[in-house]
């Protein structure tokens, strides 16, 4: 009896999160305020690489002119596009796809794979192959209104059905999950996204960087309250005041462990000797300055 029962077979997907740049989140904004004003959404390419873990990693992207697989220049723009970005960074490989929201989208719908994401899902998964799975990323174009970064990445996994245990299986479409997704930034890129969330640009222009010491001096400042604040948190919570966190602790512990042991003569010189160093590069960096304004003026005179 029991080989007259049907059953639902479900792979389960390879990838299981995903971690994004932020070079990528400023491509597909970019992209969505480019768009005309006639397109409701805008799709591209994801680059980047899969670890030994499974887990992705979305580094770089490029627009495609149309949200329709079936247009006639969609598939001849994404070969050029993946041919040249190959030659430029072999490392970096297609590993999905990314679409905005629309205008009119609800709360509900953001957060949901439409049934027009699917045709352009099995595009970038044709184009991918087996060698690693094909993410997708949705994320909400309107931030104007948005309190938060709306991202979200999904897979999609094979559907199929099976009349009995050696009856042939049916596919009946694919099924979409949602993965983790993590912001990762490299230390230029979290300089600059620090930059750009931490200053407004008025009237007068945006916030300049700084000089060198300026940034040194503000990072010192910055290093100073941290510690001032994990001494206060700590003082609370042995005194009774607020309850402790083990993955605090850890992290405390782990951070003054990372501390390498010197004494404070040590330390002074070593800090004098980095603070020389950055001196002479500003320094070096003055006089080039210098030497190129000169030159200008003498070949326009």
């Amino acid at each position: 009896m029991s080989a007259d029962v049907g059953f639902l077979q479900l792979l389960t997907p390879n990838a299981t999160s995903c971690s994004l740049h932020p070079l990528v989140m400023f491509e597909v904004l970019d992209h969505y305020t480019r768009r005309n004003a006639e397109d409701g959404r805008v799709v591209g390419a994801l680059l980047g690489s899969v670890n030994s873990d499974g887990s992705l990693v979305l580094k770089n992207s490029f627009p495609l002119p149309h949200d329709d697989p079936s247009h006639q220049d969609f598939a001849v723009f994404f070969n050029t596009m993946s041919e040249l970005h190959h030659r430029v960074n072999p490392r970096e490989h297609v590993v999905g796809w990314y679409t905005t929201t629309k205008a009119g989208d609800s709360d509900a719908a953001k957060e949901e794979v439409g049934e027009e994401d699917v045709a352009c899902h099995a595009f970038f998964e044709d184009k991918i192959g087996d060698k690693y799975p094909c993410v997708l990323l949705r994320v909400d174009g309107n931030i104007q209104s948005a309190t938060k970064m709306g991202v979200s990445a999904f897979v999609s996994s094979p559907m199929s059905l099976r009349a009995g245990v050696q009856a042939p299986e049916v596919s009946l479409g694919k099924c979409f999950s949602r993965i983790q997704c993590n912001i990762r930034a490299y230390e230029a890129e979290r300089i600059g996204v620090d930059f750009i969330t931490q200053n407004t640009i008025g009237q007068g222009g945006g916030e300049v960087l700084g000089t060198d010491l300026e940034k040194l001096e503000s990072a010192v400042m910055k290093l100073i309250m941290m510690i001032e604040s994990s001494i206060e948190h700590v003082d609370h919570v042995i005194a009774g005041e607020a309850k402790g966190d083990t993955r605090v602790g850890r992290c405390l512990g782990e951070a003054v462990s990372s501390v390498p042991e010197m004494t404070p003569g040590e330390f002074e010189a070593s800090m004098s000797k980095g603070l020389q160093d950055l001196l002479m590069v500003h320094y070096l960096g003055a006089i080039t300055q210098s030497q190129i304004c000169f030159m200008q003026r003498l070949q326009s005179m």
